[in-house]
């Protein structure tokens, strides 16, 4: 492991090495590599365990295995892998992370209770958003009668734009794509999550991100707020290791070894809950929100057709792009603990599938009462 220092931001590459990888979508592994590899197992110091995937439609196939030495292991302490992270490199956000209120100081946000929901679309996902904008009306709004929900447009035609205005019940707000590099404008990279969710952090201090796949299946929701204030950050647990649904190019990148993460499940990053202190701020929305921001780390030209999990072989055989980074970083914090950040019981359900003209059968609402 190596570092350097420009401009007082440490920077870190490093070399994996001690694995060995069954690969299938094309990736050549360092030599180095292979050959420790092959020198431990002659001289019988250390044991491979492999890892397979698989499901009840073999879908994934026999070439689906990682085979990791038994002795890689995370850091010891907290503070240690702590520290990993925050010498991932900086990359090509340096112009940003000040203006995006990354640099400190890092103000906890006492008191705030409730946070901020927010949720983003295009108009691919236009109607599948009403169906979320009706669930949070007839669900939340209730039991929360101030409650702050922004409404990011990623996309939308003018007649969309309008019928979010008018029916939301939300404050609309264009994402400003022109402010970020040129990938950002790239969707199915999902780098403009990030950049949503520490812009409405540094305003507001407590925010709840919502895909617009997300149905709330109650709205007394204190109980879960409380968790997030009390630990910084709180989501769900996902499918399968992030080792092999995060991009070999990514781990590299990070300085990472995928091997520590074969037996770990991805998170899901469709709900988030994230609340302001200098801790949520510094490990966790700073590399998340800097890997956004560089090409070559969360998105890489080509990455996006590898969005798909399905029919897909090997180490790394599809990329999850925020999901895949925010994974790694609180599975390196967390892996000794990792129930500290996952949601308890169930508050919503994902139905992606789920859509609504609800804007429409507003209009015709109130053209009936007008009439």
């Amino acid at each position: 492991m190596f570092s350097r220092n420009n401009s007082n931001i440490s920077f870190r590459t490093s070399i994996i090495s001690n694995c060995t990888y069954s690969l299938s979508v094309g990736i050549k592994v360092d030599e180095f590599c292979y050959s420790m590899s092959r020198q431990s197992e002659i001289n019988g110091h250390r044991t491979l365990k492999t890892y397979s995937v698989s499901d009840s439609y073999g879908r994934f196939g026999v070439h689906n295995s990682l085979s990791c030495w038994e002795d890689n292991k995370f850091r010891e302490t907290f503070e240690e892998n702590l520290q990993f992270i925050h010498m991932y490199p900086y990359g090509d956000s340096i112009p940003y992370i000040q203006e995006l209120g990354l640099t400190g100081p890092f103000m906890e946000s006492s008191a705030i209770k409730i946070p901020v929901f927010v949720t983003a679309a295009s108009s691919n996902h236009f109607l599948e958003v009403q169906a979320q904008i009706k669930n949070l009306h007839n669900i939340v709004y209730p039991n929360y009668i101030n409650l702050k929900f922004i409404f990011y447009d990623i996309g939308l035609s003018e007649t969309e734009k309008e019928m979010v205005k008018k029916h939301c019940r939300c404050e609309y707000r264009s994402f400003p794509f022109e402010k970020f590099p040129e990938h950002v404008k790239f969707l199915n990279g999902y780098t403009f999550k990030p950049l949503i969710a520490q812009i409405v952090l540094n305003e507001y201090g407590f925010m709840l991100w919502m895909d617009a796949s997300v149905r709330f299946l109650t709205g007394k929701l204190d109980n879960l707020f409380q968790m997030a204030v009390k630990d910084g950050v709180k989501l769900i647990l996902g499918g399968l290791g992030v080792g092999y649904r995060t991009d070999p190019l990514t781990f590299k990148y990070l300085g990472e070894d995928p091997c520590l993460y074969a037996d770990k499940n991805e998170i899901e990053a469709s709900f988030i809950l994230l609340y302001r202190n200098h801790f949520t701020i510094e490990t966790i929305m700073r590399p998340w929100v800097s890997c956004a921001l560089t090409s070559g780390c969360m998105y890489f030209p080509g990455s996006q057709k590898r969005i798909s999990c399905y029919n897909q072989k090997g180490l790394g055989f599809c990329h999850r792009f925020d999901q895949s980074i925010m994974s790694i970083i609180l599975w390196r914090l967390y892996h000794a603990n990792f129930g500290k950040v996952l949601i308890p019981g169930i508050f919503f359900d994902i139905q992606k599938e789920n859509t609504s003209r609800y804007f429409e059968s507003l209009e015709k609402k109130s053209s009936a009462t007008v009439v």
